[in-house]
């Protein structure tokens, strides 16, 4: 930079050489992109209506165009060459213009070999997006498939419930519609409708339930009250006893001054008990005769006494064993039967055959006076 002074007393600056010629080639830089982003704007805008043009065409068309380009070429290259070995003094002016017009075809290839690559590409853009649009279709496909399935099997789940009603015994529908009220029956609807019909057999064996539920409360209130007064009674009487015994005791020497031997008359019956039917009949009997008419006879029992009472369960056990035998043969034919029939008969027959364990001794008096 050069610093100059005027006669007026300023300073001024003059750039110099170098300096201008910096600011010259930064100039020409901004240009040059300016020209590049020119450049790549008409490219852009070409390629893009290249593409519109590719939408327009018929491939075709192109295809024919193409064909009629190379052989064109073809024949160009041919009549070059006839002219090249002519040497003719004309033959340069038509060999260029022979030239251009091939040049010109070789153009026209290039157009064309752009609009096949940009055609492949718009072909392959559309495939994949009819491929991705295809997955989408079959995507939704297997989630309606999976979705129906599902709607399938929930369908066939439906149909083979069972319901707890159905293990419900109802009463007949004739005994419904004759014993139940008519806000509950509803004969206009359940007559019609299957599904109100079951919901009214259900709501009136509900009632019934009820009804039946409040009786049996009453019938338990009543049983309870009954076993109370039951075991009052029982207190009762077992306190009684003491008392009864220590009367007895008490009367004993009555009891043999007057020759009423009362404990041991109950003894002799209550062990009489355990005798087989006919010597209780025997026994009872003879007893019953002394006490009337013949004070000469004496009636009593001898024998196991404790055997005689287990004998006695014994056949108490047999004999219902026999019933639950008989109801077993008749639910579940001949299974799970304790005794075979003849096992039953052969032990029947043993104990017919054996002897009882207690006695009946029959003591038979003469008095003085009937003897003379």
């Amino acid at each position: 930079m050069t610093i100059a002074t005027s006669t007026s007393g300023r300073v001024s600056t003059v750039p110099t050489t170098g300096t201008y010629s910096i600011e010259t080639g930064n100039m020409k830089k901004s240009m040059d992109v300016k020209k590049h982003k020119l450049e790549e704007n008409e490219k852009m805008s070409l390629f893009y209506a290249e593409e519109e043009e590719v939408d327009n065409r018929d491939a075709h068309q192109d295809l024919t165009l193409y064909k009629r380009s190379c052989s064109e070429i073809l024949k160009l290259i041919q009549v070059i060459k006839e002219l090249k070995t002519s040497k003719s003094k004309e033959a340069a002016a038509e060999i260029e213009e022979y030239k251009s017009n091939a040049v010109l075809q070789f153009v026209l290839l290039k157009k064309l070999n752009r609009l096949a690559h940009i055609r492949c590409k718009k072909v392959r853009e559309s495939t994949n997006e009819d491929k991705l649009r295809i997955d989408r279709y079959h995507l939704q496909l297997q989630n309606l498939l999976y979705e129906a399935l599902h709607l399938q099997k929930e369908i066939t789940k439906c149909l083979e419930f069972k319901s707890k009603d159905e293990e419900v015994e109802l009463v007949p529908i004739e005994e419904f519609y004759e014993n139940a009220p008519e806000e509950i029956s509803k004969p206009k609807i359940t007559h019609n409708d299957s599904h109100q019909q079951t919901l009214a057999r259900l709501d009136w064996e509900l009632e019934q339930r009820k009804e039946l539920s409040g009786e049996l409360k009453k019938s338990q209130e009543k049983r309870e009250k009954l076993l109370k007064e039951i075991t009052e009674s029982k207190d009762y009487l077992d306190s009684m006893q003491p008392k009864l015994n220590s009367i007895l005791q008490a009367t004993k020497p009555v009891q043999e001054y007057l020759n009423m031997p009362f404990d041991e008359i109950r003894q002799k019956h209550r062990a009489a008990r355990h005798l087989p039917q006919p010597l209780y009949v025997l026994f009872m009997q003879a007893s019953s005769y002394q006490e009337a008419c013949d004070p000469d006879l004496v009636v009593s029992l001898e024998g196991d006494h404790e055997a005689a009472r287990s004998l006695d369960m014994e056949t108490v056990l047999e004999e219902f064993d026999s019933d639950s035998d008989n109801d077993d043969q008749d639910k579940h034919s001949s299974k799970h039967r304790r005794k075979t029939t003849e096992s039953r008969k052969s032990d029947r027959k043993l104990q017919v055959l054996r002897k009882h364990p207690l006695s009946v001794i029959l003591v038979i008096g003469c008095s003085a006076a009937q003897s003379t």
